[in-house]
């Protein structure tokens, strides 16, 4: 036994195969036969009736002819050394099989004719490659059991986890054991004469080409692994070699083909990695593993439980999913394609779905449709109008109105929603209207949102009007919430020179006041700057609070952080944040509202994760399983990049203190701005703060009632110091760039009336 064991019989990789026709392997049989601690299964008798019956022509022998036919049999051959003996040092076990001819036709006659025997011999020719064997495992196997390979190339650098049993075929006793060993083991276990080629190390430049070319080019090449800067490197040598691709990604069957054999011009992964080489992505952080994922397979292929699932990626879970029962379909599908395409099938370069839940649905519930606000119509706005103002003492012309009203218009508006409507009436007063068909939204609590909009409205329009030269009185109308009439314009005189008023010196920078979203290594500002800030503010009754600490940052992003994620998580607050951005240029422009995706001046990691939040079915499961923290991640960079964090603050909770915050935060904006300080207001968790304060229904669960309630004092805590004030509207400074576009905004000729 020593002898054996030196001469590498008990490798533990390979199966043995030994012919008791050849004397070495006769010898080391009887000494293997000889041991008691090996298990011996010899079934021969019984192969030899399924190969007299293989070749009966179609007529199963009955039982009582067996022993007969295997007597006779046995005269023609040698009972003692017919067929072969395969030991598995693995498993020490011995068993006898039919020769390797015999033991094919015996194991494919149920093929047929699904496979033809002609097809069976051009597919014994054919040469096949997989590289990775999580999801390849499956593919390699339903390709084994076919015999749809004449040789079979596998590679996996990486050993078996526990977490790989949810979808690997493979025992708790082969934990640590190499992917690669394990496949090739259960493919030589059903079929011992299969060739097969084992690259335990993985793939690598070093050894891709003899892996796609050693031995014989390959007729086929299946991409199954993870990395992507292999999955790239692969893609470039088969298309050197003219070797076609095929890849699924076990997520709706996704089926991803490119014929490099017919287009060996073809760009790699159908030009959605133009520009892309192996070498730029040898190293990838996790986020941007997923953005390049995204990229190739593209985010509406994807399904919305694997959507959720990326946006849990090393948050709740380490890597993305995949089930036994997606990676057995793909191992099917592929298989099934692989052969296909091996015999000649014309196959185009393309990706289709194979999904299970497209092809056979459930019967869907019905749902409840939520009940919209019912919007006030334009003739009750003109019952609104009051009829005691004393008219204007000047007629404006309607240049100069147009003019004015441009720039009123330039105000900031929560999801650039631009909720005014202005009327000039036959007085020649100007009346300014809340169209809340414009602005009805989670985050508007009673048109708070709005009346935030209209005082930086308001300014503007009082800095415009005073520079063309008209004096003007602006009546608050509005003494409650959800009031339609907000103010009156009255004109009381025209000058031919602008009018010095308060403040007069920031009309220049109206049309320059732009949100910024760029995030740039932190800057420091001056605290002159917040002292100029808070001197804009002192008029309006109103103060200022700023955190520039990185504690107070770090606490701050934490509370924004974790309210993103509630506020996404809400049904209404998430519907108003998808339907708000606009996702196309020609979206952008066509609305001439919302919020440009450009403007959010995302990287691509961060714009796929957005992507990957339009499907409403993917967020649902993250509400219904209270997940999501990715989702409060996303604020992080903006809070803690930022030079300050200003929250302008009143001491009620009413509207003309609402509009009094949008005048400040105007003031304030602009100021900022010519200055070249960027601003970017994030003040979505304020107006979720309040809804709860004040409002018994508000959709959300009693657990995440008592977590925004937490937030709220954690927030009072960072900006009140044990004072009662109202929180009424934060906004971010910093220094960067220049924004890479602004938003949009409609014509004037859509928000202004004249009677």
């Amino acid at each position: 036994m020593n002898k054996i064991f030196e001469s590498g019989i008990y490798n533990q990789v390979y199966p043995i195969i030994l012919n008791p026709k050849n004397h070495d392997d006769q010898i080391k049989l009887d000494l293997l036969l000889q041991n008691n601690n090996i298990k011996v299964v010899n079934t021969l008798d019984n192969q030899i009736i399924e190969l007299l019956n293989a070749k009966s022509g179609g007529k199963k022998i009955n039982s009582d002819k067996h022993n007969q036919l295997l007597k006779e049999f046995y005269e023609v051959n040698d009972k003692d050394t017919f067929g072969n003996w395969i030991y598995y040092p693995w498993k020490n076990t011995l068993v006898r099989l039919l020769p390797e001819e015999d033991f094919i036709l015996v194991r494919t006659s149920r093929n047929n004719y699904k496979i033809t025997q002609q097809e069976q011999k051009e597919l014994a020719t054919r040469k096949v490659g997989i590289i990775g064997l999580s999801v390849g495992q499956s593919i390699a196997l339903a390709m084994a059991l076919e015999r749809s390979f004449g040789e079979l190339r596998i590679s996996d650098f990486d050993t078996l986890d526990l977490s790989n049993i949810n979808r690997l075929r493979a025992s708790i006793i082969d934990l640590n054991e190499e992917k690669s060993i394990i496949a090739a083991r259960e493919i030589w276990e059903i079929d011992p004469y299969l060739n097969i080629k084992l690259f335990r190390e993985g793939i690598s430049e070093e050894n891709i080409d003899d892996f796609l070319t050693s031995g014989g080019k390959l007729d086929l090449l299946i991409d199954e692994c993870d990395s992507f800067n292999i999955k790239v490197l692969a893609r470039e040598k088969a298309k050197k070699y003219k070797i076609p691709v095929v890849m699924e990604t076990s997520d709706r069957g996704m089926v991803d083909i490119e014929r490099f054999d017919l287009e060996p011009d073809r760009p790699i992964f159908h030009g959605h990695m133009k520009g892309v080489s192996y070498s730029d992505l040898k190293e990838l952080s996790d986020r941007q593993r997923i953005a390049i994922g995204l990229k190739i397979t593209g985010i509406n292929t994807l399904s919305s439980r694997m959507k959720a699932s990326l946006l849990e990626m090393n948050q709740t879970i380490t890597s993305w999913p995949q089930l036994a029962s997606a990676v057995f379909l793909g191992g099917a599908t592929i298989s099934h394609i692989a052969r296909k395409l091996l015999l000649g099938a014309n196959y185009q370069s393309g990706k289709c779905l194979v999904d299970i839940d497209e092809l056979v649905k459930p019967e869907e519930n019905s749902q409840v449709k939520e009940v919209e606000k019912e919007a006030i119509s334009f003739s009750d706005w003109m019952t609104l109008i009051p009829n005691n103002l004393q008219p204007s003492s000047v007629n404006i012309p309607q240049n100069d109105l147009r003019d004015i009203i441009e720039h009123a218009n330039m105000a900031p508006s929560g999801g650039n929603v631009q909720p005014w409507h202005w009327i000039l009436d036959e007085k020649s007063i100007i009346h300014l209207f809340h169209d809340k068909t414009k602005s009805d939204s989670f985050l508007d609590f009673l048109g708070t949102g709005s009346l935030i909009a209209f005082g930086a409205a308001l300014e503007n329009l009082r800095l415009k009007a005073a520079y063309l030269g008209y004096e003007i009185e602006i009546i608050h109308q509005i003494n409650e919430f959800e009031q339609d009439l907000i103010a009156s314009i009255r004109f009381i005189s025209k000058s031919p020179l602008p009018l010095k008023v308060k403040y007069s010196e920031l009309v220049e920078g109206i049309s320059k006041r732009c949100t910024n979203r760029k995030n740039n290594e932190r800057v420091e500002i001056s605290d002159q700057v917040i002292s100029e800030m808070e001197n804009l503010v002192t008029d309006l009754e109103l103060g200022i609070k700023s955190k520039t600490d990185d504690k107070s940052l770090q606490e701050l992003a934490r509370i924004i952080g974790e309210m993103d994620r509630l506020r996404l998580l809400h049904k209404r607050g998430y519907r108003d944040f998808i339907n708000e951005i606009r996702w196309t240029e020609k979206e952008a422009i066509d609305t001439s509202d919302g919020i440009d995706i450009e403007t959010l001046e995302l990287e691509g990691a961060d714009r796929a994760a957005l992507g990957l939040l339009r499907d409403a079915a993917a967020v649902e499961l993250l509400r219904e399983n209270n997940l999501g923290t990715a989702l409060s991640k996303i604020s992080d960079t903006t809070v803690l990049s930022s030079s300050a964090v200003v929250m302008i603050q009143g001491a009620s909770f009413d509207p003309i203190t609402y509009l009094k915050a949008g005048i400040a935060l105007q003031r304030i904006w602009i100021k900022a701005n010519l200055n070249d300080i960027s601003i970017q207001p994030i003040s979505a968790s304020l107006f979720i703060f309040q809804r709860l304060k004040r409002e018994i229904t508000t959709g959300y669960s009693k657990l995440n009632q008592e977590r925004i309630i937490e937030l709220s004092e954690d927030l009072n805590k960072l900006f009140n110091d044990g004072i009662s004030c109202e929180n009424l509207f934060l906004i971010r400074l910093n220094k960067v760039q220049e924004p890479s576009v602004r938003a949009y905004r409609r014509d004037v000729s859509n928000s202004l009336t004249i009677i």
